[in-house]
């Protein structure tokens, strides 16, 4: 039974206890947990949204794996409206920032990677978390609306129109077009700068989910000759580039201006580039003048994504590829995900996971919604007290010998006109389970309960849940003043 009953139901309460740094129950996890966003659409394109566990069939390497976690994340998921007195966090539209490049561009298409850019913006219905910047032709990343910022808090700026921001682009292209010829510069200056302005997406990190690239280039070769004649292969660089971009849960949806066209790459000596990145990340490749579609096609796979885990055997370090495929069982549904790893991928700290995460999100504009929660609450002479309500189906529980187990992290940020002022308690919790509690947690849903005091000059209180083997988070702010 889902969370949309729960308050109408007996519930199981998970009492606050503080852990040691690393639990007891995470101590006995040596396996390596691989996470996948999944993205899955019909025949015809559309989303596919009702998909179950049983439904899909992971391999590594060509040997099946079965799924330990599975859920729907598509950012259309139906929710329950709030009772009164609870808050609860909604599913809301990836993060998608294009970046338009004119570092890479060819003299005879400037023109047309520009117009692309601006008819799609143009024809977009909604900018919400939609990003605009420019790799310019001087190799330097310009923001044409940026980012929220590092220390934005709770303060997210209203998106533009789209006439605003294709007048915002156009004004930029203008004022950047000119600065230098990018043919003339050496190959392997071209690519390193291109590597180093890709790392745009560490800029997304701060913003919990799945999050979208959509990159309009003409790139660069995987194997580059510089002006001396010295080569360098740039296969590892780029696959490692993207695997870090996977593991921030950025895909990379790449517009090939080389593909066709005038000026067109005749070798197609990029595409291999453009393709790795989006095949290591989980995005797609599309062909020139295709941006419109690029941007279609993330929100599509956005709308039908899952989240699902299963445990690799692969135990040895070092720079060896696992290649993973996902299919479904049901006829006529393609699943879109990330086509691999890299054995030097190591299992991160939870608790220092955790902490990073808290952080990032104590000053995101943005709720986390990866973990749906929804939190009750009431006031108490000494402070406030929060019920904080989860649905079993969204963490990871693992059925290990005759127990069901599990590990959670909840934190607090307290708030005054939206400004973070500093943390609240962390407290971790231990999800230790029999059979017969299992069953009627999974039928009631989990309950956290936490007093948390709270200044009288405190106005919002953003509560945190950070699942410590999924490394996924959900939180939800609520207005106390």
């Amino acid at each position: 039974m889902g969370l949309s009953r729960i308050l109408a139901l007996p519930v199981i309460l998970v009492c606050a206890s503080q852990a040691p740094a690393q639990s007891r129950l995470e101590a006995d996890f040596s396996q390596r947990l691989i996470k996948l966003d999944v993205a899955a659409v019909d025949a015809k394109g559309a989303p596919v949204t009702d998909l179950r566990a049983a439904d899909i069939q992971v391999r590594e390497d060509g040997k099946p794996h079965p799924v330990v976690f599975f859920r729907f994340s598509g950012s259309r998921r139906p929710i329950a409206p709030a009772g009164p007195g609870e808050f609860l966090n909604r599913p809301a539209p990836p993060a998608t920032v294009i970046l338009l490049d004119r570092w890479n561009e060819r003299l005879m298409t400037m023109a047309a990677a520009w117009q692309d850019v601006s008819a799609a913006v143009a024809h977009m219905e909604t900018l919400d978390r939609v990003y605009l910047y420019i790799l310019t032709n001087r190799g330097d990343v310009v923001p044409v609306y940026p980012l929220p910022p590092a220390d934005a808090d709770l303060h997210a700026a209203p998106p533009p129109t789209s006439e605003d921001l294709v007048a915002r682009l156009n004004d930029a292209v203008r004022t950047l077009t000119g600065l230098r010829d990018v043919e003339t510069l050496d190959p392997l200056q071209r690519a390193d700068t291109t590597m180093m302005a890709l790392g745009l997406f560490s800029k997304m990190a701060s913003i919990a989910g799945r999050k979208n690239l959509i990159w309009v280039t003409h790139g660069f070769p995987l194997q580059v000759t510089g002006l001396t004649g010295n080569w360098v292969d740039y296969t590892q660089q780029v696959q490692n580039l993207a695997q870090m971009a996977a593991r921030a849960q950025v895909a990379f949806y790449t517009v090939d201006q080389s593909a066709e066209g005038a000026g067109a790459d005749v070798a197609g000596l990029s595409r291999m580039t453009l393709e790795t990145f989006a095949g290591v990340s989980g995005g797609r490749w599309y062909a020139s003048g295709r941006t419109k579609d690029a941007i279609a096609g993330a929100l599509t796979d956005a709308r039908g994504s899952y989240q699902l885990a299963y445990y690799s055997s692969a135990r040895e370090t070092g720079w060896k590829e696992r290649k993973i495929r996902v299919d479904a069982v049901r006829k006529g549904v393609h699943l879109q995900t990330r086509e691999g790893y890299f054995g030097d991928e190591g299992t991160p700290d939870p608790e220092q996971m955790a902490e990073n995460a808290f952080d990032r999100e104590s000053h995101s504009p943005f709720e986390a919604t990866e973990i749906p929660l929804r939190v009750i609450m009431s006031r108490k002479p000494a402070g406030v007290h929060f019920d904080i309500h989860i649905d079993p189906a969204d963490v990871l529980i693992e059925h290990r010998g005759q127990r069901f187990q599990g590990g959670l992290t909840v934190a607090f940020g307290f708030y005054r006109g939206g400004i973070f002022q500093g943390p609240g308690p962390t407290i971790q919790k231990d999800l230790d389970y029999s059979q017969e509690q299992f069953n009627q947690v999974s039928k009631d849903g989990i309950v956290i309960p936490q007093d948390v005091s709270v200044s009288g000059q405190t106005e919002q209180v953003r509560v945190m849940v950070f699942d410590r083997r999924l490394q996924s988070l959900g939180s939800v702010t609520i207005p106390i003043g």
